[in-house]
Order: C-alpha cells, then sequence, then structure tokens
C-alpha cells in the first residue's frame, strides 16, 4: 500500500511540473550551427541552446579525416520548468549513426543536478541512458557532448526522452505527432550532394528554339528552319544550333569532413563530356560541336563527340560554377559544314564524369541527360483511339492506315509515337518505313504498330512524314471480323484534321 502510494505522489508530482508550457528543445548549444568540437560539457559556451541547422557534410565525402566529431547539443526544459525532485532518465538515440567511443558520465552535463551513465553507450552503439538526480533547486537543461559517427547517407537524428524513474513523461506537450510528447528530435548531419551536373536541352532554358532542318531548300534540310517556329535567337542561324547547355554546380556551403573544411570548386580536378547522336553533318570541314567555346572530338562513325576539360583549363573553369545550381551553364552548340550537307534526324545525349579531389571524396562522378533533339520539316496527322494488337484481338476489329504520296519524289523517313497510352511503353518516336515511294503508299497494321512501338493499349497515334503536307494523304479504316470496313476521321477535335501546313518532325 505504501509503495502505491509514493508512486501516484511521483506521478502527481510530474503532472504538476509539465503544466502547459511546451515540450523541451533539442538545440546546439551555441548560436553558431554547427557546434562541434568546441567547449567541455557545461562549460562557458552551454546553457541557452542555439542554431538547428544540420552540419551539411557532402555525400561525396570520404570522411577519412576525422571519421567522427562531438556534436554540442542542448536539451533544455520549457521555461519554468525543471527537473523533478529524485530521479529521472534521460535517453539518447541516434538513427543513421552511432557512438565514436564509448560514453561516460561525463558525456552529460545538468548544472545542478548529478549525471550518471546508467546504461547503453557503447562504441559503435546508438542508444545510451543517463541518470539525472535532482534536488529540485532550478535543473533545467542537460548539455549533451556526443561524439558521434554519422551515416554514409542520409540525415542523422539525434533523439532525447525524458522521464521520472517511475516512468512518467517529463515536460510534454502532448501535441508531437510524430514522436512521443516528451520526446524532441534534431538532425545533426545531412548528407548533401555538394557536386551536381546539370544538363539541360529544354526550349527557352538550356536550347534557345526549336532546332530541326527545313524543307524549304535545295537540297532539302541543309539548313535549320530560321523563323518562327525555328531559330529566332541571334545565336542560332540557318546553319548554326544550340542544343542545350552543360555546367558542373559546386556548393561551397557544404564540408568536405568533420573538420569544418568547406568544399571549394578546385574539388573538381578534371571532366570529360561525351556527348552521342548523328553528327555526321557537323564533322567535316566548316562545322562542329563546341562546348563553352571548346571544340569537341569526333570519333570516327560521327557518333559522338568528347569534350575534355582538365585541372586549369578554360573549359573546366567555366564549366565549374558555386552554387547549388548553375548560373551560366557553358552552351553545346553544332555548326554544319561549310559544304551543304543533309542535316540528319538526331537524339542527343550527354554523359558528364568529373574527377574529384581523391584525398577527400569518392574521385569519380558521372551524371547523363538528353540535349534537344534536331527534327525535320513534315507532315504530322493523329489517329485517335488506336488499340494495340491485344486489345484489338478482343474486340475482333484491326485499325489500318493508308499513307499516301502524290509526289514525283520519294518523301523521306517515316516516324510512329504513341500519346497518352494505357500501357508502359516509351514516347519516343519510332521509324516505320523509310520513305513512301514516288505515287506510292504505305499500309500500317495494327499488328505492324505494336511491333514497333510495344503493347501500348489503347492511345493517340502521330504519324510523321518527312515530306510537305500538299504531297502526303493519310487515311484510317476499321476492319471487323466478318470483313466490314468503316472509316474514320483523323487529328485533334478542334481541327478534325492536322493543318496542311509545315511541322517539327519531332
Amino acid at each position: 500500500m505504501t509503495k502505491n502510494i509514493l508512486l501516484a505522489a511521483a506521478a502527481l508530482s510530474a503532472m504538476a511540473f509539465a503544466g502547459a508550457a511546451s515540450a523541451h528543445t533539442l538545440t546546439y548549444r551555441t548560436a553558431a550551427s554547427p557546434n562541434i568540437n568546441g567547449s567541455a560539457p557545461g562549460g562557458a559556451t552551454g546553457g541557452t541552446g542555439g542554431a538547428t541547422l544540420p552540419y551539411k557534410l557532402a555525400v561525396e565525402s570520404t570522411v577519412t579525416t576525422p571519421t567522427s566529431a562531438i556534436f554540442e547539443l542542448a536539451a533544455t526544459l520549457s521555461a519554468g520548468s525543471t527537473f523533478p525532485s529524485g530521479n529521472n532518465f534521460i535517453q539518447i538515440d541516434l538513427n543513421n549513426g552511432s557512438f565514436a567511443s564509448g560514453l561516460t558520465s561525463a558525456t552529460v552535463a545538468a548544472p545542478g543536478c548529478t549525471v550518471v551513465l546508467s546504461s547503453g553507450g557503447a562504441s559503435g552503439s546508438t542508444t545510451a541512458r543517463f541518470l539525472v538526480s535532482s534536488a529540485g533547486a532550478g535543473c533545467n537543461i542537460a548539455n549533451l557532448d556526443l561524439p558521434v559517427t554519422p551515416g554514409a547517407t542520409g540525415s542523422t537524428v539525434v533523439t532525447t526522452t525524458l522521464t521520472t524513474e517511475a516512468g512518467s513523461p517529463i515536460d510534454p506537450d502532448g501535441t508531437n505527432t510524430t514522436t512521443a510528447p516528451n520526446q524532441e528530435q534534431l538532425a545533426i548531419v545531412t548528407r548533401p550532394s555538394a557536386f551536381n551536373a546539370f544538363i539541360n536541352g529544354v526550349i527557352g532554358q538550356g536550347a534557345l528554339d526549336d532546332t530541326y532542318a527545313t524543307l524549304t531548300v535545295t537540297p532539302v534540310y541543309t539548313t535549320f528552319k530560321v523563323g518562327t517556329p525555328g531559330h529566332a535567337n541571334a545565336t542560332e542561324t540557318a546553319t548554326v544550333g544550340q542544343l542545350g547547355t552543360i555546367g558542373i554546380a559546386v556548393d561551397t556551403t557544404a564540408y568536405r569532413d568533420l573538420a569544418k573544411n568547406l568544399v571549394d570548386v578546385a574539388d573538381v580536378q578534371s571532366a570529360s563530356i561525351v556527348t552521342v547522336g548523328n553528327f555526321s553533318a557537323f564533322n567535316g570541314t566548316g562545322g562542329s560541336a563546341t562546348l563553352g567555346g571548346a571544340a569537341g572530338t569526333f570519333n570516327t562513325a560521327a557518333t559522338q563527340v568528347t569534350h575534355t576539360a582538365a585541372g586549369g583549363s578554360a573549359l573546366l573553369g567555366t564549366l565549374v560554377e558555386t552554387g547549388t545550381t548553375v548560373a551560366a551553364p557553358d552552351a553545346f552548340i553544332v555548326t554544319r559544314e561549310t559544304t551543304a550537307v543533309a542535316i540528319p534526324t538526331s537524339d542527343y545525349r550527354s554523359t558528364v564524369t568529373y574527377q574529384l579531389n581523391p584525398t577527400f571524396y569518392v574521385e569519380n562522378e558521372t551524371a547523363q541527360g538528353d540535349l534537344e533533339r534536331i527534327g525535320r520539316d513534315g507532315t504530322n496527322v493523329v489517329f485517335p483511339w488506336l488499340n494495340d494488337e491485344t486489345v484489338s484481338g478482343q474486340s475482333g476489329t484491326t485499325n489500318r492506315i493508308r499513307l499516301g504520296n502524290t509526289g514525283t519524289a520519294a518523301t523521306g523517313p517515316v516516324y510512329a509515337e504513341v500519346l497518352n497510352q494505357t500501357g508502359s511503353v516509351s514516347r519516343a518516336p519510332v521509324q516505320i518505313a523509310p520513305n513512301i515511294p514516288a505515287n506510292g503508299e504505305v499500309r500500317i497494321s495494327t499488328a505492324s504498330l505494336t511491333a514497333a512501338l510495344g503493347a501500348f493499349g489503347r492511345g493517340d497515334v502521330r504519324i510523321s512524314v518527312e515530306a510537305p503536307p500538299a504531297n502526303i494523304t493519310a487515311r484510317r479504316y476499321l476492319q471487323t471480323a466478318n470483313g466490314g470496313i468503316t472509316e474514320l476521321s483523323n487529328g485533334t477535335v478542334a481541327s478534325e484534321q492536322t493543318p496542311a501546313d509545315s511541322a517539327d518532325v519531332e
């Protein structure tokens, strides 16, 4: 009976202590953030709590020297609150990190209280519990000096939990939904990427305007279209196009180690940029593919171009910039050869591999991204609501498309692209015929579309022909199981048929 009364009294004491105040806080001990490897527990910097920003340790860092640091934190009770008279506990838990060395009773200092390590706290462990004995003389803060080895990725988080010896919460707020009401959490280390390559081929951002070869010259496709909807920026001409921009951003507010050494742009020691695509119109006399004004080296097949940025080179100096984003990235520009040659349709993709100082970082980093695609003038027709072969077989009907060429010369290639499909297939255009013969036709079936595009389910299919629209006819019809044929309308609801004008073959 006596024991029950004592426990009830302890619970009443805790309830009176908690009051309506908010819960304790967990912060760095000084306003300077992060506060690591500084004063001893309870020293001059302890007592008030400070900033809560975590230590930004670059994820590329090998953190070899040192591998850990002492983080100075303060678990501060809310205004007017103190540890209840008697024995209490403060439990410390680490997430995505571990104690770099064994904790001792001196790891936690609570002015006005006596602190003893109760359990846990071994080197390499993640949990420790300390007994805090209070005489009720205004003890309202616990200063923590935690030796921590952070995780290799993600955030390292410290959680403090305050309870009486009887297990009652100390200083709860009752509103904390992410942890228990008497717990507080603080992210002491984050692992952001301090080095990021940016490859941008978006029109109006990395690329300036639509880039495609035009039909309105002789020979056809030997120049880029100038004027809406083609090149309209002074940087681009009939023979010059900017396909995107490339740069490496270095976050110099991040640290490369736990000794407070900041990341530096000079930590990027070299870079190699390899861009693949069809460069057959740019690798001859007068032609080029430049990055930041530096000429690239073509391979013998003209299927890729390489730019090398060595330490101290002008290209590396402009490629690497301070900041979390690239403010003035280098432009990737292609220039057609002096002698008029046909500019091919092609996708272009860049891979940036850069070397970091191996003393501090993982040595090589790689990033990939698409530049702008070069297309050609041509004719686009949208065929709504087509089915792939599986869906068509379920209904017993098949879609057929007939493309006609009334011109006296063969067209260029014919492409198909599925839009808003229900299946999970690529949106990239696929060549389905090398051309439409002069005064000839190309017939497309449900089976041939499925073979080219994949199992797209249902979707709208765009057919693109590299030829003037005046020479192209396009009709779709539906053939039922009993041989009946129904002709269907093409195009969009607004136009019913794509207007007969030149458009970019995407």
